[in-house]
C-alpha cells in the first residue's frame, strides 16, 4: 500500500482499474483481518447471533470499501450515543452474500442459482 498519498485515494485509484483485489492483499488488511477473527473465535457472527456456530470465512466491511475507502482499515467507528461500535464482521460465505444482497442487490460476482444443466443437446 502506497504510504505517499492518502487510502481512500489509493483505493479509489484500485477501483478504477477494476483491480481493489489489490486492497485486499496487503499486509495492513491482512493483519487486521486476522486479529477480527482472532477476536472473534474463527466464528460467523451472524449465525452465531441464531444460535448456530459456523466457521468464518472472511470479514464483512459494514462501511463497503467501494462506497467508504477511508473507513477500510477502520475496525470501530463512535456510535450516535459515542459508544464505540464495530463495523468489522467475520462471516460465513453465506451470511457475507447475504449480507451484500441486503446492502445493495445482488452482489457483484456471486453466482446466485445460474447452474443451468447439461444435456447433449446443449453441446450439438
Amino acid at each position: 500500500m502506497p504510504t505517499d498519498r492518502p487510502l481512500a485515494s489509493w483505493i479509489r485509484e484500485l477501483e478504477s482499474q477494476g483491480k481493489l483485489y489489490a486492497f485486499y492483499k496487503t499486509p495492513e488488511w491482512r493483519a487486521l483481518k486476522a486479529q477480527v477473527m482472532r477476536d472473534h473465535g474463527n466464528e460467523c457472527e451472524a449465525c452465531a447471533a441464531k444460535g448456530k456456530y459456523t466457521r468464518a470465512d472472511t470479514v464483512h466491511h459494514e462501511k463497503e470499501v467501494r462506497k467508504f475507502p477511508g473507513l477500510a482499515l477502520t475496525r470501530w467507528v463512535q456510535g450516535p450515543d459515542g459508544t464505540p461500535r464495530e463495523v468489522l464482521h467475520p462471516l460465513c460465505n453465506r451470511c457475507h452474500n447475504e449480507a451484500h444482497d441486503r446492502c445493495n442487490g445482488e452482489r457483484r460476482g456471486a453466482k446466485k442459482n445460474r447452474r443451468k444443466d447439461v444435456t447433449a443437446e446443449r453441446w450439438d
